[in-house]
């Protein structure tokens, strides 16, 4: 799993929205897990959000996303119990097909 650490506020969004891919074309939730046997394959890059609880991992992912509600959010904290896998597509600034996950974490 590519890990993405870093410190996330709302200046650095563009700098991680780079990373990530350009242009964000699609993006869908695909499964939570609770056990890494119950991921999904590993068959394209992975970026995780960690980070202590009620940080605003989840708002940034539904930033990032341009979705509002692709990833729960709550005003209490430790409601993410899960890891939670988004698919993402989306063009590079190459103009090249690229396919992410972006994983939401405890």
């Amino acid at each position: 799993m590519n890990l993405l650490y870093t410190i996330l506020d709302i200046q650095n969004k563009s700098f991680i929205y780079t990373i990530l891919m350009a242009h964000i074309t699609h993006a869908l939730f695909v499964k939570s897990a609770n056990k890494i046997e119950y991921c999904p394959d590993a068959d394209r890059p992975e970026y995780a959000f960690i980070g202590r609880s009620n940080v605003g991992k989840s708002t940034l992912i539904n930033t990032l996303c341009q979705r509002k509600q692709l990833a729960k959010t709550s005003d209490k904290p430790g409601k993410t119990v899960l890891m939670n896998y988004f698919s993402l597509d989306g063009i590079d600034e190459k103009q090249v097909k690229k396919s992410r996950y972006i994983v939401d974490l405890p």
